[in-house]
């Protein structure tokens, strides 16, 4: 001890008990941090895709082609909102407060969309969820512009595709189309 200089870098620490150097605290601290940054991306990694089994391929097997559902039969998710991402798409195009909050969400979890999934976004009071799905033959998606005057005669009165849908009134339609099944998010009135 006697080639220690008391001071802020090189010191030893008394607690009474047993004397700590700062190496050992550092080295403490350390790996303090790093548990904390493990924990923080274990929550990015898995955090918003822990709860997404509100809204799964089973939901949307259990609709038959050409039926309607609604959300709130599919998932116990309290959803204010339900929008579509589309393949390639990483955000909300809107500039209004709920896409701001969602695109914010969807940023900080580091959402990375691509050709071979979509997803759906529900948005409750407090949280929000994404729920990806893999595109296939038996599970595809429509959106809004891609219903065409043809896909539309196909829809039941009552249903209007939407790429955003209340959560109360929010409802999904399978439509069966060149040899696929997809789905289109509209709300039912």
């Amino acid at each position: 001890m006697a080639n220690w200089a008391p001071g802020l870098v090189d010191s030893a620490i008394n607690t009474g008990l047993y004397q700590v150097s700062t190496q050992e605290v550092r080295t403490r601290m350390n790996l303090v941090r790093f548990v904390g940054l493990l924990v923080s991306m274990a929550w990015i990694v898995c955090g918003p895709l822990a709860n997404a089994a509100s809204l799964d391929d089973d939901a949307f097997k259990s609709i038959p082609i050409g039926k309607t559902a609604k959300f709130s039969d599919l998932s116990s998710f309290d959803a204010q909102v339900v929008c579509l991402l589309q393949p390639y798409q990483d955000r909300l195009p809107s500039k209004d407060a709920l896409a701001a909050r969602v695109n914010m969400y969807l940023a900080a979890n580091n959402y990375v969309a691509d050709e071979g999934h979509f997803a759906f976004v529900l948005v409750g009071k407090e949280t929000i969820e994404i729920a990806p799905f893999r595109r296939s033959e038996k599970l595809d998606v429509l959106a809004k512009h891609e219903v065409s005057s043809s896909i539309d005669v196909m829809l039941p009165k009552g249903f209007t595709p939407h790429d955003c849908a209340s959560g109360e009134s929010a409802g999904f339609m399978k439509i069966g189309l060149r040899a696929r099944s997809y789905v289109v998010l509209g709300e039912l009135r």
